[in-house]
């Protein structure tokens, strides 16, 4: 085998040009399938990453009826107890889980005010000690709750930097009051996500004004210890559950398995805890991306068949030209199956560094598009296998009709011939 490989090797650099056209179709295919693959890939997992966790891996388990999200204006319900110790430590022990926290949220869509000025459709958070270790959010200016203000009815809260911006300006919000549903709390610290730092450049002005002034930004929070939470909203309502997952693939099983755990502390059997994030939409997008890319790669595959053609007709020549070499190896004792190999190995070989060629220049070509398109690009050693794999199958299937050609030549008509 390693005797054919060299031979096929020596083979390839005695015909440079013929050897370069033979593979071209090959190169051309597999170039086209590896940046294929890499532009959809990339722009598939920055989608994912976008649509999953905001980024952040985190999944949601909350409260929910027959109709959706549970109305938590009605006050905690008959049969739903508040999410104990045990439930979340039996939750943090899921495989695969960085953090896990209960926490109370409301989208409060009259704003907070300071002064005269508003934060439109601002998230107020409730939480506990553990929330922002958890969800690895960092205090960076100011400081953090302290463990009686935790447990205190202390009107102290933490916001963030999109808060800061909207009624701030330039001015330092460390001390400032603002209002939340009415009710007075004083500014202690400002945090930030550490895996969605807030957004320093925009695409326009319009996107500026929507970031900063409108409220739209889903990052504009503001933080309260979950104690006070009655203060604001009048009662208590039921907690949610945020998880923080190592990996995006492990999001959907680790929601369900955590609003597994919940439910079974219900007693009402009209509500249950489900996973309220967007990992089954994210699995929507990758059937979809899949579907694309092998749409896609079916179609630059059929530059591969024109190639593998190229090749047998290239062995046919070869096979043409060795006539009197293939007879003299017969007369010699050589089998049919050693000439068979031979030829196999020729033409898997032709087509196997015609396969990297093409995987080179594949993510050369993708890479260059993602920059100057503004596209991800993303690297899959999978389909570079796949794709050097295929492309020895294309040699070995093509090249099968010469081999066995050469294969059958009588030795003695072989070597009359001149």
């Amino acid at each position: 085998m390693i005797e054919n490989i060299e031979q096929a090797i020596r083979g390839i650099f005695s015909h440079k040009m013929r050897s370069f056209l033979t593979m071209l179709g090959v190169i051309i295919g597999i170039a086209a399938i590896m940046a294929i693959v890499s532009i959809v890939e990339g722009t598939s997992k920055k989608l994912e990453k976008s649509l999953v966790g905001a980024g952040n891996n985190v999944v949601t388990v909350s409260l929910s009826d027959d109709w959706g999200a549970y109305d938590y204006s009605q006050g905690i319900p008959a049969g739903v107890p508040k999410v104990s110790s045990d439930a979340i430590s039996q939750i943090d022990n899921l495989d695969g889980v960085e953090g896990v926290t209960a926490f109370r949220m409301r989208q409060d869509w009259n704003g907070i005010y300071y002064k005269n000025i508003v934060c439109n459709n601002v998230v107020i958070n409730g939480i506990d000690s553990s929330y922002f270790t958890s969800l690895q959010y960092k205090v960076t200016s100011g400081r953090d709750f302290t463990d009686e203000e935790y447990r205190s009815f202390d009107k102290v809260c933490i916001v963030t930097q999109q808060v800061v911006d909207s009624l701030f300006d330039s001015e330092n919000p460390l001390g400032k009051i603002i209002e939340i549903s009415g009710e007075p709390f004083r500014i202690i610290g400002v945090a930030t996500d550490i895996n969605n730092p807030p957004v320093t450049d925009y695409e326009d002005i319009n996107d500026y004004y929507n970031q900063q002034y409108s409220g739209g930004s889903s990052n504009a929070i503001v933080f309260i210890p979950k104690e006070t939470w009655p203060i604001v909203y009048e009662f208590d309502e039921p907690e949610s559950v945020a998880i923080k997952v190592q990996d995006t693939e492990k999001m959907v099983s680790t929601g369900n398995d955590a609003a597994g755990i919940l439910n079974g502390y219900l007693s009402n059997s009209t509500l249950q805890y489900k996973s309220l994030n967007s990992a089954d939409s994210s699995n929507e997008l990758k059937t979809i991306t899949n579907a694309i890319t092998v749409l896609l790669v079916s179609i630059a595959s059929l530059s591969l068949l024109v190639g593998g053609i190229g090749v047998m007709n290239i062995m046919l020549v070869s096979v043409t030209e060795r006539t009197r070499e293939i007879g003299l190896k017969k007369a010699l004792g050589a089998k049919r199956r050693n000439i068979l190999a031979q030829f196999l190995t020729e033409s898997a070989v032709l087509t196997g560094v015609g396969g990297i060629l093409g995987v080179v220049i594949g993510l050369i070509l993708a890479k260059i598009i993602s920059v100057v398109l503004s596209m991800e690009f993303a690297i899959s050693f999978p389909w570079i296998i796949i794709s050097v794999v295929f492309s020895l199958v294309i040699g070995v299937i093509f090249g099968v009709g010469p081999a066995n050609r050469a294969a059958k030549l009588n030795p003695i008509e072989a070597l009359r011939r001149e």
